[in-house]
């Protein structure tokens, strides 16, 4: 399975009426939140906090769906289900699959820009 489902930013593209350069913004919002939510993420673990670790995975799961990171998307959908049951034992393995996969959607969305002869 691709690190992103094109079709999902064609769609995305058509729905905004087809502006490239809105997409680019649009994706380029995306990448930096979704650095920060990692990085939130990462500090939510260090200090225990089970509330901003449950927000940053519900926040990035549905950002990442949006922009085609289907396995991203299912990644944080999972954390977000186990932090409400309470602490998850393996959320460090968790947050570090995350964080894996948002640095390939970051490339992968880096590519497609490119590809499509959107500004970058």
């Amino acid at each position: 399975m691709p690190v992103i489902d094109e079709r999902m930013l064609e769609q995305l593209l058509e729905l905004i009426g087809g502006d490239k350069d809105s997409l680019h913004e649009l994706i380029d919002t995306f990448l930096e939140e979704g650095k920060e939510i990692v990085e939130q993420m990462a500090g939510a673990l260090e200090t225990a906090d089970l509330d901003v670790l449950r927000r940053s995975a519900h926040s990035l799961k549905s950002s990442a769906q949006d922009f085609g990171a289907v396995e991203l998307s299912k990644l944080n959908a999972a954390l977000e289900s186990q932090c409400k049951q309470g602490w998850p034992d393996n959320a460090a393995v968790q947050s570090s699959k995350i964080t894996n996969h948002f640095m390939l959607a970051d490339e992968a969305l880096k590519r497609y820009l490119g590809r499509k002869s959107i500004r970058t």
